[in-house]
C-alpha cells in the first residue's frame, strides 16, 4: 500500500486543526498550508473531501476557515485515508482467473491494514508527538 501524497497532505491538516482545536476560532488554508508545508491549492481540494466526510467543517465569512468536524479521538487515519483515496486496496491488484487463488490473500492484508489504521486517533498522534517533544533535567 502506498500513501499517496494527497493523503499525507490531508493527514498533516487535520493534525493541525486538532492541535488548534481548543479554540474556537476557524484556521485559513494559508495558515494551515504554510505550518503544514501543503500547497495551496492541492489543500483547498483536500479539505472539501474532508468536509464531505464530516471530519473538518467549514465556516464562511471574513473570519471564515476550517475547524475539525469531530473531536481528535474520535477521528482515525483509517477515516482520512478512506475520505480521501477511497478503500484500503481497492480494486485488487490483479481481478482474473490467474489470480482468484490470491484474491483472500488481498483482502486480509486490507483488513490488517485498516485495523491498524483505525487503531491510530488523530488525539494519540498529538499526544505522542508532545510526549516525543518532552525533555527532562
Amino acid at each position: 500500500m502506498n500513501i499517496s501524497s494527497r493523503c499525507e497532505y490531508a493527514c498533516r491538516a487535520v493534525v493541525e486543526l486538532a492541535r488548534l482545536s481548543s479554540s474556537p476560532q476557524p484556521t485559513t488554508i494559508e495558515v494551515i498550508a504554510r505550518k503544514r508545508g501543503i500547497p495551496d491549492k492541492f489543500l483547498v481540494q483536500i479539505l472539501l473531501q474532508l468536509k464531505r466526510d464530516g471530519i473538518v467543517r467549514s465556516v464562511r465569512g471574513v473570519h471564515g476557515g476550517y475547524l475539525l468536524g469531530r473531536a481528535p479521538e474520535s477521528i482515525t487515519l483509517l477515516d482520512i485515508v478512506q475520505a480521501v483515496d477511497g478503500p484500503v486496496i481497492y480494486p485488487l491488484p490483479v481481478r482474473d482467473a490467474g489470480s482468484a487463488d490470491l484474491a483472500p490473500a488481498w483482502r486480509e492484508v486490507a483488513r490488517g491494514i485498516e485495523e491498524v489504521l483505525r487503531s491510530i486517533t488523530i488525539r494519540m498522534i498529538l499526544d505522542r508527538a508532545n510526549t516525543s517533544s518532552m525533555y527532562f533535567i
